[in-house]
């Protein structure tokens, strides 16, 4: 019975620790910055609500991705819509965000901290 004991115990450990990973930030957002604007034809006001709605909404669920790494028509036609419609994002903020990171995609990738 002790071992079994264990077992559960070992199980939840794995199993909080598997979930407090899942939440730690990868490749940070980039903030709102005079060279994100150059790579956008919003105003700089959209781009911030854009980027203040995907950190309340999107980065709840997940880490930040690097949006280089999926194409313009990707965001616009497929991941955009499924994540708007997840998270109950109305038209504007879907497009505030749409905005931030399309813009966000084409800077210059992070450094590798390693």
């Amino acid at each position: 019975m002790k071992i079994l004991q264990v077992g559960r115990v070992d199980l939840s450990v794995f199993v909080l620790l598997s979930l407090l990973g899942a939440c730690a930030p990868g490749y940070l957002p980039p903030p709102v910055s005079p060279q994100l604007v150059k790579f956008s034809s919003e105003p700089t006001n959209e781009l911030q609500r854009g980027h203040l709605i995907h950190q309340a909404k999107c980065a709840k669920c997940h880490a930040f991705e690097n949006p280089a790494d999926y194409d313009a028509d990707e965001w616009a036609d497929e991941i955009m819509p499924r994540m708007a419609k997840k998270s109950k994002l109305g038209f504007a903020d879907e497009s505030a965000v749409l905005a931030y990171l399309l813009a966000a995609r084409q800077l210059p990738p992070p450094a590798d901290p390693n």
